[in-house]
């Protein structure tokens, strides 16, 4: 399979995504010994709640109006969540103290662990990572069993060092405390103090928005191709600002007087603040009434009890796909990036797609010229590039940098969006010899797929198309009388980006 991308009137080959050798599948680490007794104390804990897990899920299953983009959704999460949660502090472990699952000899290797990552080169990175994690407001409370905690997640470059968790448990961490969070009744049920040496201190620069000049002041349709598949995409959304309201103000205009798309991705970072209301619910709203679907992929600020959330249509699962004419859309979960079970998930999913457009959504970018880029080279391409490779894909969208970048075709011939410019504050664009365009903007993706065109256009909050183009699978494929046409109307309402780069 080929892919060539044709933006305006530049034309550029890829080189062939099917026939090549495919790297080996990558064998799963061999878990470390020192952490069994951890292993066993936790699956010990996940037996003893599961039964009260169901009794949750079927709580959720009861509430009136849990599947429609309603308030009555986030109740219905919300039932959930505390049906555990009180389970958990009146009848499982009501009693529980710190160190019942951080053990003393446990205690003892993560420390050992962590103070062995802490003094390697790696430092000043781990550092960089977590104090990304804190551009939410750092909580003020102190970690408590059995109650909530507002602390971020451990980022994906400090997880690979640590033992994996089940899916119901996640790593978060508060000043210099690991915490141990159950994903299901979102509180803490242990934590082990003093375990990082230091203290890491939010410091993500955030910059305006690049100037604009020029360009089309209304919205550039997509073409009205027969049997299209129309979708929007947003990422790193959930602000609940004033930016985030003005992107999906944008969106609706585009739907209401360009062209309508059926569903939008969304590239994670959903809800900052796990305010399914004012973080989706209201800005949206319009959409939603319209009927337009919303698809989630899981961001290093969510929540995963968002898996649980209705009108996300996650089916109760942090990696899922769908298909929708002529494309498979696959959603992954890159928190997790070295997950083995997600690669050997991603290696059968697109086992039956045939010749349809191979898509992946997630949060973490492969390549990208912001504040994560070697979060991206170090730890998210090597994870995921290879399976993605050998298995075809062709497009992969993501989020995380507050920013828009198109990627040149890299291994494999895959083609790599970043769209993080849903409604969070804004960061730096520092081009790189990959990118073909970047720019920091609020903004908002549409796509159109064709038989085996994909066209795209990112549009700012202000309605001014940022970029535009289509992509083709086929090697030697030519435009056709409307491909031409609505390329030159996209190159028309191209505007100039002003960089100091």
């Amino acid at each position: 399979m080929h892919l060539r991308v044709i933006a305006g009137a530049a034309f550029l080959t890829v080189v062939c995504a099917c026939g090549p050798t495919m790297p080996p599948t990558s064998a799963p680490k061999p878990a470390d010994p020192t952490f069994d007794p951890f292993r066993t104390v936790l699956q010990q804990y996940i037996d003893q709640t599961q039964p009260y897990r169901k009794q949750a899920a079927q709580a959720q299953e009861s509430t009136p109006g849990k599947a429609t983009p309603t308030t009555a959704a986030a109740i219905a999460v919300r039932t959930r969540q505390n049906d555990l949660g009180d389970a958990l502090r009146t009848k499982l472990r009501p009693n529980a103290r710190q160190g019942e699952l951080f053990t003393p000899n446990i205690t003892d290797a993560f420390r050992h662990q962590i103070a062995a990552a802490f003094d390697s080169p790696k430092r000043d990175l781990l550092l960089d990572d977590m104090a990304e994690q804190l551009t939410t407001p750092a909580p003020t409370q102190t970690a408590r069993i059995n109650q909530r905690l507002e602390a971020p997640r451990i980022p994906p470059r400090l997880m690979e060092l640590l033992p994996p968790l089940p899916k119901q448990l996640e790593y978060d961490f508060t000043d210099r405390t690991l915490v141990l969070r159950d994903v299901d009744a979102d509180v803490v049920v242990d934590y082990l103090p003093d375990a990082f040496p230091v203290k890491a201190t939010a410091s993500v620069p955030t910059v305006p928005p690049q100037p604009i000049v020029g360009g089309a002041t209304s919205p550039l349709p997509m073409p009205q191709l027969r049997g299209g598949t129309v979708f929007a995409l947003i990422g790193d959304s959930g602000s609940g600002d004033q930016p985030q309201e003005a992107v999906a103000q944008a969106m609706l205009n585009y739907f209401n007087t360009a062209r309508r798309f059926s569903f939008v991705l969304m590239l994670g970072d959903n809800l900052y603040h796990d305010d399914y209301e004012n973080e989706f619910l209201v800005p949206y709203k319009a959409l939603l009434d319209r009927g337009v679907k919303f698809y989630a992929a899981i961001g290093n600020h969510d929540r995963d009890l968002e898996i649980h959330f209705k009108p996300f249509n996650m089916s109760d699962k942090d990696r899922y796909s769908f298909d929708e004419g002529n494309a498979r859309f696959v959603a992954l979960n890159s928190n997790h990036p070295g997950d083995p079970d997600q690669i050997k998930w991603l290696d059968g999913v697109f086992s039956d797609a045939g010749d349809k457009w191979r898509i992946c959504f997630f949060h973490h970018p492969l390549y990208s010229s912001g504040q994560h880029a070697s979060e991206s080279r170090d730890v998210i391409r090597p994870a995921f590039e290879p399976a993605l490779v050998r298995n075809h894909v062709d497009v992969v969208f993501g989020g995380h940098e507050h920013l828009y970048e198109r990627v040149r075709p890299q291994e494999g011939g895959i083609r790599y969006f970043v769209s993080g410019g849903g409604g969070r504050s804004l960061y730096d664009y520092r081009k790189s010899p990959f990118d073909e365009i970047g720019v920091s903007e609020h903004h908002f993706m549409v796509a159109e797929i064709a038989g085996d065109r994909l066209f795209f256009e990112a549009i700012s909050q202000q309605q001014k198309v940022i970029d535009c183009g289509v992509l083709y699978r086929r090697a030697g494929a030519k435009p056709d009388n409307d491909t031409t046409k609505w390329l030159s109307q996209c190159e028309a309402s191209r505007p100039r980006i002003v960089t100091t780069q």
